[in-house]
């Protein structure tokens, strides 16, 4: 049987207790890195509306967004419907005698934020166009994306702050050894939440070559111990404690007293790159795509394969995109907080 466990770890503890407790603290770890996340997604996206109502001065502002009051009245809609059904499953439950699991709880709260942001939305018809902020249209969109990926139980990569460290315990006569796999898609998730003193990386893929800092008498005792560990079927969940350390919370995070922090999300501005040459490239490269998808349709007269969009995808990274940074950089507005919650004049 082939064995990949690149996410494996050793746990430098010697106790159930202990393990409870690190899970606590990577826990609160992670929440810290989630709002990080989540707030630098929502800041991109009021950032490149600033840009892209720039970009597109030649055609009309409000125009250019009209689909957004309809994308808030849908928004809210399906947040109302999602609470009454969420109140009859509590009730079902409570009926039931059985307890509330944290993740209604969560998605409550998160339906609250919605339902917050929306009702405080002031959008008007495609006729006299939209004025609510580049920020408060961010975050609307966000949250029905977030919305949407939990109704369909999709994955939303950019937004997906997901953690979990399934631990083993090994018994023996000297005491318990402990190890874990920690699972986080989101790469600053992982990376924060694995630099933890605890845990000493541990890894092992079936290769007959140990990589070149282990002996192979270590590699080799290492697969051992994988597959004692994962058990006969290779199945971690049959073997292990599973610690659930962030969940899909969305703008909950962000809330307040349960209104939704503008300020709490603009405090993560310094974390993404605002200047105007990083933005200018940005959409330099992207103009140069879509020129490339644009050519590349008409030539072929179908739907451009997937393997073709990668391509040009990759191209567009080193193209010489020079001419149209300049261009673009000619015209593209200083990025402050005031600027993003500030509402366009119509």
């Amino acid at each position: 049987m082939s064995l990949k466990v690149y996410n494996g770890f050793k746990v430098n503890l010697h106790s159930l207790d202990e393990v409870a407790d690190l899970s606590a603290e990577l826990r609160t770890q992670a929440a810290g890195v989630a709002r990080l996340v989540i707030a630098k997604e929502v800041l991109r996206r009021a950032v490149r509306y600033v840009d892209q109502t720039t970009l597109m001065s030649d055609k009309p502002y409000f125009s250019a967004i009209s689909k957004l009051s309809d994308v808030v009245t849908n928004l809210e809609k399906s947040a109302q419907n999602c609470k009454l059904t969420l109140a009859v499953l509590e009730r079902a439950i409570r009926d039931a005698g059985k307890e509330q699991p944290d993740e209604l709880t969560t998605l409550s709260l998160m339906l609250d934020c919605i339902n917050d942001v929306t009702s405080r939305l002031d959008i008007e018809s495609s006729t006299t166009g939209i004025r609510s902020s580049p920020l408060r249209q961010a975050i609307c969109l966000v949250s029905e994306d977030i919305l949407e990926a939990n109704r369909s139980r999709s994955r939303l990569p950019a937004l997906d702050v997901e953690a979990e460290l399934w631990v083993f315990r090994e018994a023996s006569e000297g005491g318990c050894r402990y190890f874990a796999m920690l699972h986080a898609d989101n790469r600053d998730m992982y990376h924060a939440l694995s630099d933890h003193p605890s845990l000493t990386p541990m890894p092992y893929w079936s290769s007959p070559d140990p990589p070149d800092n282990l002996h192979r008498e270590e590699w080799s005792a290492r697969s051992a111990l994988w597959k004692q560990l994962l058990g006969d079927a290779g199945i971690p969940a049959q073997n292990c404690t599973t610690f659930s350390l962030c969940g899909y919370y969305g703008l909950s995070l962000f809330s307040e007293n349960g209104t939704l922090s503008e300020p709490a999300i603009l405090s993560y501005l310094g974390e993404i790159d605002i200047s105007v040459e990083a933005r200018a490239d940005y959409w330099a490269r992207r103009q140069w795509s879509n020129r490339r998808f644009r050519d590349l349709n008409e030539k072929m007269g179908t739907q451009v394969p997937f393997s073709q969009i990668f391509k040009i995808i990759d191209e567009a990274k080193d193209a010489d995109v020079s001419l149209e940074k300049s261009q673009i950089e000619a015209v593209l507005p200083k990025i402050t907080a005031d600027s993003l919650i500030t509402r366009p004049s119509a």
